[in-house]
């Protein structure tokens, strides 16, 4: 009998899964045991035809391969590799392997040719945990192993060659490993760079104040306005300011492309922060994540990035509803009949909405044809406790023809990146010995310890909370956008004109009708 160690990923968790080869004679039958799914019982094929096509003979004999422990379901292509290498041991046509700190992952194509699996990153991560030295993964996947610290990693690209080092020892022509980013350093890419600049956002200077404030403190924010009025516009220049990907939160990002199978093999580590922008159709699923073994959904993808929801109310009110608990815990559990799994979910949700169906309540310019039952039906699709969980609502009116035409200096996104960049050293100050390094992320728990008030804007808060009618939450949060405003201000303490512009955006004709 030959064991080969790899391994399996189940959510973000990873087990050390012993691929055991037994054959002797009989009938010639391949029997896989231990929980396999569809994809690992066709491995038997794949293999076949791999070893046949590379020279070397498939055992006519009675195999029995064994996936252990047998309790774990085991999912994916990857453990082609070690079963193949497994079968070429135990029926004497390489050298046995012994090797108990060596872990062994790949997919084999009909030609022998190894492919790239998805989940490569967090698997050798905590396979190295385990005690694991090196690992024998295809060679697409070798720029993204290369991030592994404390671990010799080998890429290959064809069985051949692998088989090759195994008896010499000897490395095929290697490929370069990249240079990992510094664990306490950023994307050398900065923010400023991407195509898309608030340059292009001609006049609305309210509307990029607004963004600045929301990037600068991590702010949940939702655009209301008439059809063409920039909101998705001001949407998708929000990684244009902000901070690019410290090292810690671009690995975390990679696992979930790299267990999601959206990891482009030879991109290595993602180094810009995730924009999500689903379609208004996108069912449950699609955003929370499914499957038997669920795969992160849209909202584990936008980790550390945006997640974007234009139009906004023709969502589907259910998968609107599951936002709920990641906006609040900043994770997502999902329960099968077997377990549970848990993915991050920390992003920035952004979203954008018309005023009414016909997009022109209230427009100046054009009259709105929709009916007050109408408005009401179509605001009212989205719940009081999504909207309480929005830290800003911003009123986009109509852009003035004079500002589109007008060529004078618009703020562009490197200006208030550097504005942005500011406000988040103040909060990493602030927060050094907290988890969390930004106001939007401030449990109400802290905040009396944390945030200065005059006895001014003491007084104008307390007259608010009635007037607006704020819930306990909305009260925090206006807490919370004050301070990202004073931070933007270099004020250490929160003054009543940064309660006032705080307030600004919590008493929107959705919130107060």
């Amino acid at each position: 009998m030959q064991i080969i160690q790899s391994c399996c990923i189940e959510g973000l968790e990873v087990y050390p899964i012993n691929v055991e080869v037994d054959m002797e004679n009989g009938l010639p039958v391949v029997m896989i045991a231990g929980l396999p799914n569809a994809a690992v019982k066709e491995s038997k094929d794949r293999v076949r035809s791999a070893l046949k096509n590379t020279g070397y003979d498939f055992p006519l004999k009675r195999i029995t391969i064994n996936l252990s422990p047998g309790y774990t379901r085991k999912d994916g292509t990857h453990f082609d590799l070690p079963i193949a290498l497994g079968l070429l041991a135990v029926s004497s046509q390489i050298p046995p392997l012994d090797n108990e700190q060596t872990l062994c992952l790949g997919e084999l194509s009909l030609d022998g040719r190894i492919n790239g699996v998805r989940g490569v990153l967090p698997m050798l991560l905590e396979m190295r945990k385990q005690g694991y030295r090196r690992a024998l993964i295809p060679g697409d996947n070798l720029e993204e192993g290369a991030y592994v610290e404390g671990m010799e990693v080998l890429g290959f690209e064809d069985l051949q060659s692998l088989i090759a080092y195994l008896e010499s020892g000897v490395l095929p022509k290697a490929r370069c490993f990249p240079q990992p980013l510094e664990k306490t350093g950023t994307s050398p890419e900065a923010p400023f760079q991407e195509a898309l600049d608030y340059r292009d956002l001609k006049g609305q200077e309210s509307l990029k104040r607004a963004v600045e404030i929301a990037a600068g403190g991590y702010h949940n924010l939702l655009f209301i306005g008439p059809p063409g009025s920039g909101k998705s516009m001001a949407a998708k220049r929000l990684p244009s300011i902000l901070p690019p990907l410290n090292y810690d939160e671009a690995m975390e990002v990679t696992k979930l492309y790299s267990i999601s199978g959206k990891l482009d093999f030879r991109a290595g580590l993602i180094k810009k922060r995730p924009f999500r922008s689903p379609h208004s159709s996108s069912t449950v699923a699609s955003l929370s994540g499914g499957g038997l073994i669920p795969m992160p959904g849209e909202i584990s993808l936008a980790h550390h990035g945006i997640l974007f929801l234009d139009e906004l109310p023709e969502f589907d009110k259910g998968a609107l509803e599951i936002l709920r608990q990641p906006l609040e815990d900043r994770k997502i559990t999902l329960s099968r009949s077997h377990r549970s799994f848990t993915y991050p979910s920390n992003f920035l949700f952004a979203a954008a909405m018309n005023p009414c169906p016909c997009g022109y309540y209230g427009d100046p310019v054009k009259n709105c044809s929709c009916s007050p039952r109408d408005i009401h039906r179509y605001r009212h699709k989205i719940s009081g406790p999504l909207l309480d969980r929005v830290d800003m609502i911003i009123e986009v009116p109509r852009g003035e023809y004079q500002d589109l035409k007008s060529h004078g200096p618009s703020r562009d996104s490197k200006t208030m990146a550097k504005q942005v960049g500011k406000a988040r050293r103040v909060q990493e100050i602030r927060y050094r010995d907290q988890p969390f390094k930004v106001n939007g992320l401030l449990p109400a728990s802290l905040q009396n310890q944390v945030f200065t008030l005059s006895k001014e804007a003491e007084d104008l808060l307390e007259e608010a909370f009635d007037k607006f009618q704020l819930t306990a939450r909305g009260y925090h949060k206006v807490l919370k956008v004050s301070r990202t405003i004073a931070d933007l201000d270099a004020s250490s303490a929160i003054s009543p004109q940064h309660i006032l512009e705080a307030l600004q955006y919590r008493s929107g004709s959705l919130l107060n009708p």
